[in-house]
Parts: structure tokens; sequence; C-alpha cells
């Protein structure tokens, strides 16, 4: 699983010699399974054509004489539409602009509209970079979150050495992939489940659900991001393996279990996102069920409760469930956090007509706790995984608190 699979970025090309550099990162961020558009600004234009970028981001580039279907909306819809804004390269021209508040182009106007993730990768000779006008506007754009790559030092094309050149290809990639990295979850232990699991009701058949996996992934995958040690327990789904996270392949609930079991020891938090049977065969078929009968009856009996088990055997453990409902979402899930007895639920709806919740990309989820309930706006899992691990660092650590207040007063 890669972190910026199904990202939508939205790259800004201005007009610097190395406008052409433009052409890799689109070309880097294809290949990372990104969707890319693009916006030239006409002296841009001078230093490489749509035509390329529209090749390499196989989607239409837009530039200041672009038009939507709505005639003057083109910069909404963008900014609407990008979860990453990205200029690279970005001249002190238009870096400037944009500190300034100034919309006098596709570009600018976008920028004005947006107000998710901005990176900004400067190029310019040495001497606009060190220009008082210019370290100001940057320091303003720093502190509206507005993140800086680069630039790097080196012989530019006018002739002159020192610092303005364009950020790498792969410093830019790393920049953007990292970009929500404070490592707040650094020495923490994380055990997270995901996927379904089956029950199996003969030797080809299961009993299951439409479970993908990708949200557990993504938690487990932003965590890693974060700093966290990560061990997944994940049952089958079609996602690749997310490089330098121990996965445990599992089946049935019962082997969930058992390996939750032996695992929930070394972890400090337990996230359960796998969409585990409630129901299970009484008696599994040696044999394949025939079609002899117009009707097939399967007794079936209620499986293992993982998380109320750990949640009675490990006090310790700061655990978190999720309630995938159909309706009274909030009810149901509220009263799952006080029967089982643990930290905090994520309530989601599922819905296939929103595309929201199992097999998509997207969700929308409420936090919830005994004291503490929040609905998130819907968004990629990948963004949704970040916001419930913030909330999760900051919970755990008042627990921690509250915990070790409880020890030092009985102990005075």
């Amino acid at each position: 699983m890669n972190i910026l699979r199904n990202r939508r970025i939205l790259i800004g090309v201005t007009g610097s010699i190395a406008a052409y550099k433009s052409a890799d990162i689109t070309s880097r961020l294809i290949k990372e399974n990104a969707e890319v558009k693009v916006i030239l600004t006409k002296s841009a234009e001078k230093f490489i054509t749509a035509t390329t970028l529209e090749a390499l981001s196989k989607n239409h580039v837009f530039s200041s004489d672009s038009k939507s279907s709505n005639q003057d909306y083109t910069h909404l819809e963008l900014a609407k539409w990008a979860d990453i804004l990205l200029i690279a390269p970005a001249t002190a021209n238009v870096i400037n602009k944009i500190a300034n508040g100034y919309g006098d182009d596709l570009l600018t106007t976008t920028c004005l509209a947006y107000n998710k993730d901005l990176f900004i990768a400067p190029a310019m000779n040495p001497e606009m970079w060190n220009n008082s006008i210019t370290k100001s506007n940057l320091d303003k754009l720093e502190k509206n979150k507005i993140k800086i790559i680069g630039p790097d030092y080196g012989t530019h094309a006018c002739g002159d050495t020192g610092y303005g050149r364009l950020a790498s290809t792969e410093n830019i990639i790393e920049k953007i992939k990292g970009f929500k990295s404070d490592k707040i979850l650094a020495g923490l232990r994380l055990l997270i489940s995901a996927g379904p699991t089956r029950e199996p009701i003969d030797p080809v058949r299961y009993i299951s659900n439409y479970s993908s996996g990708k949200m557990g992934y993504s938690i487990a995958l932003v965590a890693k991001q974060l700093g966290a040690t990560v061990e997944l327990v994940s049952g089958p789904t079609m996602l690749d393996p997310i490089d330098k996270i121990k996965t445990t392949y599992i089946d049935t609930a019962d082997e969930m279990a058992c390996v939750i079991s032996e695992k929930i020891k070394n972890s400090d938090v337990f996230i359960s996102t796998a969409a585990i049977s409630d129901y299970r065969p009484t008696n599994f078929s040696e044999t394949k069920y025939k079609k002899s009968e117009d009707t097939l009856n399967i007794e079936f009996e209620r499986g293992i409760d993982i998380i109320s088990s750990v949640s009675a055997n490990n006090e310790n453990v700061y655990i978190v469930g999720f309630a995938a409902e159909t309706h009274n979402m909030l009810e149901n899930a509220r009263k799952k956090l006080k029967e089982k007895n643990i930290n905090m639920i994520v309530a989601n709806k599922v819905n296939h007509k929103l595309k929201l919740g199992f097999e998509s990309d997207y969700n929308k989820v409420t936090l919830i706790t005994s004291e503490y309930e929040n609905e998130f706006d819907s968004g990629t899992k990948l963004d949704i995984s970040y916001d419930i691990l913030k909330k999760i660092h900051e919970e755990y650590y008042k627990k921690l608190q509250l915990t070790n207040h409880h020890v030092e007063k009985s102990q005075s």
C-alpha cells in the first residue's frame, strides 16, 4: 500500500527554467499511483508544453485561459478537487503574490480558494532567493502552515552559484509523502487488526463480509509514518503488504483471536478495525454441499468476541474499536463502547451508494469516547487515519497521566 495511492495532487508550474523538471515530478507521482492535474502559468508555457504534461498526467492541463463548464469557476473546482497542491517550480514572483493574497491568474486564484495541504518548491537566482522581501514572504507562508521544499545549492543557468535551485524530484516526493510526519507516536507500540475474517462452511464456501482492509492498512501506514512501532494482523485482502510493518495473516476469527492474544502483551495501543465475523457455522461439512435441494439450512453460532476479551484482560492497553453500522450508528456505537469497556470507538456508516466505508478509499467517521464525540468530514482513509491517530495520541497520554496520578496518590 502506498501513501500517495489515489491522492489527488494538483501541480502548479510557473515560469522558471526549472519548469522542465515538472515532467519528472508528474511522472514520479503517477508511478506512486497518485492522480495528477497540472496548472501552467503563461510564463511556464515558454519552458514546457501542455502536451508533454497531458501525456504524463493523463489529464487535461489547465492554463490561465482555461474555462470550466461553469465558465469562471475553474479555480474553485480545482481547489475542491485537490488533496494536495504543489507549486514546483515556484518563482519569486508567484511566492510573493501568494504570500500577499494576490489572485490575478488561475494558479493564484486557486491558491486563494484552497484550504488544504499546500507545498511550494522555490526556484530562482540566488540573489532573488536572498532578497529580504522574498525572505519575509517565505516566513509569512510558513506561519500560515504552507510547506516550503528546498531550494537546493548549486550552479544556476545564469552562471551564479548559491541557493535557489529547485529541490530534487526525490526530495519533493519524500516531503509530500511525509507531510504529516511529526513523530507524535514515537515510542508507542501499536497492534492493529484489519480486513475480514472467513468462517468456512464446507471445503469451497465460507461466510464473510465486504471489508477490504483499507481502513486498517491506512491506519498502520500512517502510524508508522508518525513514528510508532506497528504490527498488523490481517484477514484475507487484495492489498499489498506494507513495507517494514510485520504482518501476520489469518483466515478465521479464532485464528485472529489467538494471534492478538499473544501479541497484545507487547502493545500499548490496540486498534481493532477488522470486520470479524459475528457468526460461524456450528458444523463444518467435510464435503461440499451439493445442489440436491431447493433450500439449504445451515445452523450458525456466535463467534468469539475478540475486543471484549482484550479489554477484560489488558487494562493497561488503550483499546480502540470500530463500529460499521447501517442504521442508528451513534446509538449502536455508544452502546458498544460501554458494553465492551473500551477507550474509544470509531463509528462509520456503511453506504455503498455514497462510496463510503467497505471497499472504498473514502470514509466518514465519528470518534466517541466517554467524554468526547466528534464527527469528521468525509475524506480519504489516509487523512481520516491521521485524525484518528492524533486523537488516540492525545487520549492515550491523558489516560497515562491519570493512571500515574492515581498510583502516586495511593502510594502517598
